[in-house]
């Protein structure tokens, strides 16, 4: 595998509470359903389109704090330190997934949510979640309360990426036949008075670059990110799935490869000759998945394997990856109930792991 990967921590990105208009129309959903949710939890301490690009180097920055924690998260860790993560359990020979809080002391708890609940994001002791039946929730020493129904969908549960917390705003998109309407609401559930519009369905929230506000949608099986600079200004840049900004330049996923684009604009380059499932940054580092392993690409150019599928516990896959709380973690599994979160260090490592599925 060929890299060139220079890494440069240059802070936080600038939020900005401006969004901006879409324009066209796309021909696809990409809406998705949840899984049912369970446990039995345990805690063990363990030591398709190919793109040509010619060599490049990867200056690449720190992804802000709130892209970061706006990623998927292996688990969520609250002020306290206790973990609350997801886990399989089973329910009649059909895996069903619950929310569980551990202490890490050896006591966990099975948080009280609704079925098919999806947990979202953490602040302070507080944790945010969609629920079919109310749309955002938080979930508040063991109370549930809805912050507007506004941001229900009627028949679908929507992906992580139809919200986006900041500090003091969470912003949603809410998509329906004519196209998507991204609002935003403090965190006591009221709205603002401005509504911003898309003729686009099923758009997404990326984060937010500058002062400009990044989204993305698909048309057929093309993605596409829209880098809104003004209510009536946006630009179109082809690029994949899951976009993730990183400094001056979106990462993506692009049939199975790696890639990424200045978001100033440029040519689309191809970061890894690897297949590609999943990939976060860590420290200095690119750390990515094939589903099988676990690479990262080092600034000398090379890459190493930090860790396979079979170094986790009875796992014979990665399902994902990402940071939480400045730490990498790794969730693995085998089938439908059995599933692993590994902290590992730079190295790979694996400095605890947490059994959070049914040994069948």
């Amino acid at each position: 595998m060929k890299y060139r990967f220079f890494a440069a921590f240059m802070g936080t990105l600038v939020i900005a509470s401006t969004l901006s208009a879409c324009s066209n129309n796309n021909t696809s959903d990409n809406t998705q359903s949840s899984s049912a949710r369970g446990i039995s939890a345990e805690i063990t301490d363990t030591n398709a389109e190919e793109t040509t690009a010619p060599e490049a180097q990867y200056d690449t920055n720190a992804p802000s704090r709130e892209c970061a924690a706006n990623r998927h998260q292996m688990l969520f860790v609250m002020d306290n330190g206790d973990y609350i993560y997801s886990a399989n359990k089973d329910g009649d020979n059909v895996p069903v997934e619950v929310y569980i809080r551990d202490d890490r002391k050896g006591r966990t708890e099975e948080l009280d949510l609704p079925e098919y609940s999806e947990l979202l994001y953490s602040a302070e002791d507080k944790l945010y979640y969609y629920s079919p039946d109310d749309g955002l929730c938080v979930y508040d020493d063991g109370k549930s309360t809805p912050l507007n129904s506004e941001t229900k969908y009627t028949d679908v549960i929507p992906p992580r990426d139809t919200f986006f917390f900041t500090d003091d705003a969470i912003y949603f998109a809410v998509s329906g036949d004519n196209g998507t309407e991204i609002k935003s609401m403090d965190y006591s559930g009221k709205l603002s008075d401005k509504v911003y519009t898309s003729d686009f369905r099923n758009v997404r929230i990326v984060g937010f670059y500058k002062n400009d506000l990044i989204c993305s949608y698909n048309i057929g099986t093309n993605g596409y990110i829209c880098i809104f600079s003004s209510e009536n200004s946006s630009t179109e840049l082809k690029t994949g799935d899951s976009p993730y900004i990183i400094g001056d330049k979106v990462y993506f996923i692009d049939f199975n490869s790696l890639c990424c684009i200045p978001l100033e604009g440029g040519e689309k380059e191809k970061v890894s000759d690897e297949r590609c499932t999943d990939f976060c940054f860590y420290e200095d580092k690119l750390v990515f998945t094939d589903s099988i392993s676990v690479f990262s690409a080092e600034p000398d150019g090379k890459s190493n394997v930090l860790l396979e599928a079979n170094d986790l516990t009875n796992c014979n896959y990665i399902s994902g990856l990402g940071i939480t709380d400045g730490k990498l973690y790794i969730c693995g599994g085998s089938g439908s109930f059995w599933k692993s979160i590994a902290e590992t260090d730079e190295n790979g490592k694996i400095v605890e792991e947490i059994s959070a599925g049914v040994d069948r």
